[in-house]
């Protein structure tokens, strides 16, 4: 079991809570309690959830039963959000991890799923530049700025791919099955993205109208909640141009690919016309030559009685019919485009 715990006092120190005592530490401390543990230790938490006042709906969100809790409006530091981390594998395939963000009055607990390329985030480092006297929004504010931290990377990466892509097909013209697996691959990674980046957004101008609510002279949020929320915002303007360039790059290969199916199916249409053309010519000089052939087979028979044998017309009559017939029959083919 990996559940790390933190107290974060009003005069800025950071004190290691064991598990054990976070009921005491919990109702004495005045700072903010920070539980960080891994996705597999969730269930662990179920012995501590007495002392940190977690509810059996909060325990089955940070489980990962459940995707979405509902949180009562009253509470600006109430946040329940699955936040979604991105990296690039060794073989540059866009990896994401859920990151469970539940928050409430001097107390944050988030659930984190580690992978070999993407490792558990420092939650000490997303909060080191802080003020002292943390808060509960401080923190979502500080994670919330460490996960957008790691898409610039993976959103270049992806835009790389995509010119490479658009320089195959747009310069090449190159139709193949490799081709069309990477778009549709690249398109998917894009929306994707697009699906990770939206509760970021959402919880970055979430924070920042409930920090312009808690300052009624203010009516635009902290410098802190702008900014988050002009990162989230120009990340996902990012994603929706590469995923507009990639749907014009699946409507333009489909096009091409039409096209070269047309001229596959007219290269086969004139291959077969000409093949029956050639047919045509075939049969037609084979007949020809069947009426002589049919009448010297007749003749060439070696019977003692036959009809005409001893006639002396019958040889140039039986030559004039052979002419006459394969002429006849030449003069029908040329006639009717045979020949």
């Amino acid at each position: 079991m990996s559940i790390s715990m933190w107290e974060f006092g009003d005069d800025g120190q950071v004190h290691a809570v064991e598990p054990s005592a976070v009921g005491p530490a919990r109702a004495s401390s005045r700072g903010l309690l920070w539980v960080d543990l891994q996705a597999h230790d969730a269930p662990d938490l179920a012995s501590a959830a007495e002392g940190l006042g977690l509810q059996e709906a909060e325990l089955d969100f940070l489980a990962g039963n459940r995707s979405r809790l509902s949180i009562p409006s009253s509470s600006d530091e109430s946040v329940a959000a699955v936040l979604h981390r991105v990296c690039l594998t060794a073989d540059q395939q866009f990896s994401f991890t859920e990151l469970r963000v539940l928050s409430a009055k001097n107390l944050i607990v988030t659930v984190q799923t580690a992978t070999e390329d993407l490792p558990q985030l420092n939650v000490l480092d997303a909060v080191r530049t802080r003020p002292a006297g943390l808060t509960a929004t401080d923190a979502v504010s500080g994670i919330i700025g460490a996960v957008l931290r790691e898409y610039p990377a993976a959103l270049d990466e992806l835009e790389d791919a995509v010119e490479e892509m658009e320089g195959v097909l747009f310069q090449e013209a190159r139709l193949d099955a490799a081709l069309s697996h990477k778009i549709y691959q690249l398109l998917q990674d894009a929306h994707r993205c697009e699906w990770a980046l939206r509760p970021l957004e959402a919880l970055s101008t979430e924070g920042g109208s409930n920090a312009a609510d808690q300052s009624p002279a203010e009516d635009t949020p902290s410098p802190l909640w702008s900014d988050l929320i002009r990162r989230a915002r120009a990340m996902r303007d990012r994603v929706e141009l590469l995923r507009s360039h990639l749907e014009n790059a699946v409507t333009l290969h489909s096009t091409l690919l039409t096209i070269e199916q047309n001229e596959a199916t007219r290269r086969l249409a004139d291959a077969s016309y000409a093949q029956g053309e050639q047919s045509k010519k075939i049969s037609g000089w084979a007949a020809i030559l069947f009426a002589p052939t049919l009448i010297a087979s007749i003749y060439g028979m070696n019977f003692r009685h036959m009809p005409e044998l001893h006639w002396i017309a019958g040889y140039p009559l039986a030559l004039a019919l052979m002419l006459g017939l394969s002429l006849g029959l030449w003069l029908v083919f040329k006639r009717r485009n045979w020949l």
